[in-house]
């Protein structure tokens, strides 16, 4: 397990990772797999150790919004195993995925005992907050361009010295992610193709940031 490689776990003690050792649950879920449903009752922690998932809400008519995109080292399902309230998104793979996966009672057991388990998570919630702040008023105030623009620059991962979106987010991913249609999303990408700030090739998106911070 990596637990020790995890900023939320940094400063456990000893018997506390041991503990998460012998409980925690390793597996495996195809692509388009769904985790946990909005709704469902909060009983695990979630860790995702490979792959790339989407955080999401869904309507009745198919419509969703994503509010967030989980990558290596992040978690979700902490919440509910708090508040004992059900689960507030849905969370669904976006390719194969392995999670690790701890139980209400161990997680609380841990983060009761860990001082620095408890700060670290009141950071990583802190966070999360500021994060749904900066997206609204991005929903709120910002054309669909600079909301591109913006998740752009949160998605895009560093590689080879250059900053690459992930190629399993598609238009329509992104288009769920600013509140837009994927054809406007596709429309979007044609203008800051022209003008420098994206290079497509095939599947591959490439952000140009010093461009992008000029747009």
């Amino acid at each position: 397990m990596f637990f020790k490689g995890v900023p939320l776990f940094s400063g456990l003690s000893e018997a506390d990772h041991n503990l998460l050792l012998q409980v925690a649950v390793r597996r495996s879920y195809p692509r388009h797999t769904l985790i946990v449903q909005e709704g469902d009752p909060g009983e695990r922690f979630y860790l995702l150790r490979k792959g790339l998932a989407k955080v999401y809400l869904g309507s009745a008519d198919g419509r969703e919004v994503i509010l967030s995109i989980l990558v290596l080292g992040d978690f979700f399902g902490e919440m509910a195993l708090i508040d004992d309230e059900p689960c507030s998104a849905g969370v669904m793979t976006l390719e194969e995925c392995e999670f690790v996966s701890i139980g209400k009672d161990e997680f609380r057991r841990v983060l009761a005992s860990s001082p620095n388990m408890a700060a670290n998570l009141l950071k990583v919630m802190s966070q999360r907050l500021r994060e749904a702040d900066w997206q609204i008023e991005s929903l709120a105030l910002k054309d669909v361009q600079a909301r591109v623009i913006q998740v752009l620059r949160q998605i895009a991962e560093p590689e080879g010295g250059e900053l690459v979106v992930p190629a399993r987010l598609t238009h329509r991913d992104i288009a769920a992610m600013v509140g837009a249609s994927r054809e406007m999303v596709t429309r979007v990408f044609r203008v800051l193709e022209d003008s420098g700030v994206v290079r497509v090739d095939g599947r591959r998106i490439t952000l140009n940031a010093a461009v992008a911070a000029r747009v």
